[in-house]
């Protein structure tokens, strides 16, 4: 009879070991999601925002003909992004892009006959509306990252990031103001 309690205890036992280890487990590929969906969301953004770089360039460059190389590496970065799947490098893209866009953006502001053509004001306002969107998108989406990451760093959720190759994510930066 005590062999029988003494089995039951130590089956009951490996029973909520397991069931806490499962737990564990969902937790974390549920934190990952939260960030792929999060970063899913910006990314519907950043494709609009990357598509207005094509129609902004054409105007800019209209009046500024010297400054034709950032206008460059602006489309480059726009072909780069668009055609990058993975997540840490359309992060790593996309932090690197908005100062670039910036940086266009007050190179025409230096040139009143540029400013004055209305399709590059309207664009200033889409793209200024379609940053202060990516910012309210990307405080969520650093809110999962450092939850997820905080996760798989934790014991024994770490155990877990071994076994099963969870990578960190990279937080999503804000671009740097130019001044």
């Amino acid at each position: 009879m005590e062999w029988l309690i003494f089995i039951i205890f130590i089956l009951t036992l490996i029973y909520f070991l397991i069931r806490q280890l499962v737990m564990i487990y969902n937790n974390i590929v549920m934190l990952k999601n939260n960030c792929d969906k999060a970063f899913a969301n910006i990314d519907v953004l950043l494709k609009k925002q990357v598509d207005l770089i094509p129609r902004l360039t054409a105007i800019a460059q209209k009046a500024i003909a010297h400054e034709k190389v950032l206008f460059e590496n602006l489309a480059k970065s726009r072909e780069h992004y668009l055609h990058t799947n993975q997540l840490n490098q359309k992060v790593s893209l996309a932090n690197q892009l908005f100062p670039q866009i910036k940086n266009s953006l007050l190179i025409a502001e230096k040139y009143p006959e540029l400013i004055s053509e209305k399709s590059l004001h309207l664009l200033q306002i889409q793209v200024k509306e379609l940053e202060e969107c990516i910012a309210d998108r990307r405080e969520f989406f650093n809110q999962s990252v450092t939850l997820y990451n905080t996760e798989i760093h934790i014991f024994p959720n770490v155990l877990f990031k071994l076994i099963f190759n969870f990578k960190d994510i990279p937080l999503f930066y804000p671009s740097k103001e130019t001044t």
